[in-house]
């Protein structure tokens, strides 16, 4: 199973020896003469000091935040003319021109405007350094911490159904139709906590539990193919949450929702005569102490479930420290460790009974253990040259009572080397290497090891500042060696003892474009891939819910082209417009299917994606009023049969609007989503098109702020996979405090 196997060769021997010869020529302090720049940042409006302010000296990697009192000061400044970035969340970003930096540089004074929609955010996620968001060639959204925890008060991930392209499946995130319904099985998009992956090593999986809204500062989503930076997982896209550093001044925020369900609109399904309540808990506290900052986090979740046998306890405990040396190298700790205790429902009953488990199921329940830990360090070598490294490890344990199952700790070490070089003004490059190895040792699989590097080179140009110019590749090998032992269901006799070897170069073309300063265009062609999980391969003879599994050792690898063409125009200064044409084909897309009473992965040898995608974001009359609208049009099939793949919808759109008084906020969205074509199970099922409709309303009074809201306003009844009901109508109130 290998994938242009002398061309990666060649590829990983020459990126070998240029970054040896990066680490080894990048270019240090040197004799010449050096300068500062300082100054201060306040708010334009009040004069108020701005604390937290990213100040980045463009053409090097030399940075810098603001104080309490919103001063900086970025030392060791090469003589030259550069221009300065001043960005925030929430503020209008900021580019001084031409700052000549010599012994007597006047510091700057530069206030800052609020900004209720960020035109062009500074994002981390496409190239793996900040840029521009305006300045790549991928399709990105930022959504804000503060954005998230309104839209989605107890799931975090429901509030990414506000990005365009993006549908939730429970747990499989579906960004432009490259995912559909497995449990979460094998996704394809990769799902990140500051660049570090979230998947488990045996399912491909995330957790959504892991990440508390709280945490978040912001999180970026790229659509589009990943794999040619991030590798495996990537061929749909990526979704990085980036978390709150500790903050200067020692604060503490607490949230508290409480809500029910309301009864479903067809009678038959009412299930229960209790209050089907739910309630979710959030603190956050955190400190800075000199150079050390601090910030611990802990949630609790509950819910008795709006279907029989949905209930759930969940608990999440995190942390992070940040130190800064004085030499501006950065070191970074995060921890973060999941409890779930819930019951388990996959299909229903019948449609008469959908509210209702098989069963045979009632009563079982699945238990999840999950600790993640990584640390960063990064450091500056020059004004033109950084390097960061990162080491994680991530431990999940899966329990399920359906078949008695066993998933011992699945465990996954990691890290990745990484450096910056920017070798003139206008030129960059992004070189580094990833390292994973997994182990899982469970009754369900035998015992398996896995281990994976993955050297990449990425370089950009800015032409005159009008042209971009993104090429780059990435090398991946995954080795699975033969296992040890086989699982204790496995018949031995239908698998050959042999190491499973995965390879791929994936490589990057891409093009940005400003004709006018106002106007965006981007083009780009890419290549993605996705290797087989160890679930996908060696889960057999498993029974869940009445359906077994049956592995398939023989899976090859997925692989993709995909070429999208772009446009952003800016029309207000709160008010921009996007729109893209994509096309993806992809040969050997794994996909699961059910036989009978089997259900196995299999190879469908051509898939086409093709989609247009259709953005506006706006606010006016002196932004109280704030509209966004998200459209999306495509057509994900198989191309030797026509026919749309399952769990997916051909159109999907998105309309939220919000109006502000005083301190009065009220909300509402409305997500569609057409009718699905496909059934992965036999029987008669509700396919129906998605029409929901959430409401929220906001007052805020001093560091306090009184939320209440209704999900699925009009208590519409829909699945968006087989034989399970999505989230009837439910009311919520909540609070949260700041001191």
């Amino acid at each position: 199973m290998k994938i242009y196997t002398s061309k990666s060769n060649f590829f990983l021997k020459q990126t070998f020896c240029l970054l040896v010869f990066l680490i080894f020529n990048t270019p240090g302090t040197g004799q010449s003469a050096h300068g500062e720049i300082s100054g201060k940042i306040t708010d334009a409006q009040t004069g108020e000091a701005l604390p937290g302010v990213n100040i980045s000296v463009l053409g090097t990697v030399l940075g810098a935040s603001t104080n309490l009192d919103g001063e900086f000061s970025i030392m060791r400044v090469p003589y030259g003319i550069y221009d300065i970035r001043i960005s925030m969340i929430g503020y209008r970003k900021v580019t001084v021109e031409r700052v000549n930096i010599s012994h007597d540089t006047a510091p700057l004074d530069i206030k800052l405007m609020e900004a209720p929609i960020d035109i062009d955010p500074v994002v981390v996620s496409v190239s793996k350094w900040a840029q521009e968001a305006n300045n790549t060639a991928s399709a990105v959204e930022v959504m804000t911490g503060k954005e998230i925890m309104k839209r989605s008060p107890i799931r975090i991930e429901d509030a990414l159904e506000a990005a365009a392209g993006v549908q939730i499946f429970q747990e499989n995130v579906n960004i432009r139709g490259s995912d559909g319904f497995t449990l979460g099985i094998g996704s394809r998009v990769l799902v990140m906590m500051d660049g570090v992956p979230l998947m488990t090593s045996d399912l491909g999986s995330v957790n959504w539990f892991m990440v508390s809204p709280f945490d978040l500062q912001r999180t970026e989503i790229v659509r589009g193919a990943g794999s040619a930076i991030y590798g495996s997982s990537a061929m749909g896209g990526v979704v990085n949450f980036i978390t709150r550093d500790p903050g200067l001044e020692s604060k503490t925020y607490v949230r508290s929702v409480v809500g029910f369900h309301d009864k479903f609109a067809q009678k038959e399904w009412d299930w229960s005569k209790k209050t089907l309540d739910y309630n979710r808990l959030d603190f956050v506290h955190s400190k800075q102490i000199d150079n050390l900052g601090m910030r611990i986090s802990w949630s609790r979740s509950y819910s008795k479930g709006y279907q029989e046998n949905f209930s759930h306890e969940r608990y999440n405990l995190s942390y992070k420290f940040n130190y800064l040396f004085p030499d501006k190298s950065r070191l970074s700790f995060f921890g973060n460790y999941m409890d779930d205790n819930s019951d388990l429902f996959v299909l229903w009953d019948n449609q008469e009974n959908a509210s209702r488990v098989i069963s045979t199921e009632r009563g079982k329940r699945q238990e999840r253990y999950g600790l993640t830990l990584f640390t960063k360090y990064s450091r500056p070598l020059s004004a033109k040259a950084a390097i960061e490294l990162r080491a994680y490890a991530n431990q999940f344990l899966l329990g399920i009572q359906a078949g008695d199952l066993d998933f011992s700790p699945a465990l996954g070490l990691g890290g990745s080397l990484q450096g910056t070089y920017m070798p003139f003004e206008h030129a960059s490059f992004i070189w580094g290497s990833d390292f994973k190895y997994d182990n899982t040792n469970s009754q369900v699989y035998g015992k398996r090891k896995a281990w994976q590097a993955a050297p990449y080179l990425q370089a950009e140009w800015n032409i005159r500042k009008k042209f971009n110019l993104t090429l780059g590749g990435r090398y991946d090998y995954y080795k699975i060696p033969k296992a040890d032992t086989l699982s204790l269901a496995t018949d031995s006799t239908r698998f050959v003892a042999k190491d499973r070897i995965f390879e791929h170069f994936s490589p990057k073309l891409g093009l940005n474009y400003h004709p006018f300063e106002s106007t965006t265009l981007r083009a780009s062609v890419s290549n993605g891939f996705k290797f087989p999980v160890i679930f996908q391969l060696f889960f057999d003879n498993q029974e869940i819910t009445n359906i077994t599994f049956v592995a398939n050792d023989t899976l090859k690898s997925e692989t993709a082209w995909s070429y999208e063409f772009g446009f952003k125009q800016t029309i207000t200064p709160t008010w921009y417009v996007e729109g893209a044409m994509f096309y993806s084909e992809i040969t050997d897309m794994i996909e699961p299917g059910v036989i009978g009473v089997n259900a196995t992965f299999f190879n469908t040898r051509r898939v086409a994606i093709p989609g247009v995608e259709f953005v506006s974001n706006s606010r006016w009359f002196d932004n109280s009023l704030g509209l966004k609208v998200n459209l999306t049009y495509l057509n994900p099939h198989n191309v030797d049969t026509g026919k749309l793949l399952l769990h997916r919808q051909k159109f999907m759109a998105f309309v939220g609007a919000s109006y502000k008084f005083k301190s009065f906020e009220f909300q509402v969205d409305y997500k569609y989503a057409s009718r699905q074509k496909g059934y992965l199970f036999p029987g008669r099922h509700q396919f129906v098109p998605q029409k929901v409709a959430d409401a929220r309303f906001f007052f805020r009074w001093y560091e306090y702020t009184l939320m209440a809201g209704v999900n699925n306003l009009f208590n519409y009844a829909y699945t968006l996979r087989d034989k399970f009901l999505e989230e009837n109508r439910n009311f919520y109130i909540g609070w949260t405090a700041e001191f």
